[in-house]
């Protein structure tokens, strides 16, 4: 009787590629943080500072990432419960509704 306007199987599914992207976002920022330090110790001097500049600012842009992207599965999931919540008791009140007019 209630009209849904969203569907739970796609609030879910974003939910997943969210937290898929967080994975991944953590993964560059590992990947940048010990990729760096893995260089031979004769890479020195100002070229071996500015490189490992880069990786620094590409590890802090990573990690920024990381945390958007978690805020963001954290509102999905919120949508998602909210959703269902919502959804699950306007079909009791609907029942009860039906029920109580016989």
């Amino acid at each position: 009787m209630t009209d849904q306007q969203a569907d739970p199987a796609e609030l879910k599914a974003l939910e997943q590629a969210m937290t898929e992207l967080v994975g991944y976002c953590d993964a560059l920022r590992s990947g940048a943080s010990g990729f760096a330090y893995m260089l031979p110790n004769e890479w020195q001097g100002p070229a071996m500072q500015a490189f490992l500049g880069a990786f620094n600012s590409w590890a802090l842009g990573a990690e920024a990432m990381r945390l958007s992207a978690e805020g963001l599965q954290k509102q999905v999931h919120a949508a998602q419960v909210a959703y269902e919540t919502s959804a699950d008791a306007m079909e009791d009140y609907w029942s009860t509704l039906a029920a109580a007019l016989g």
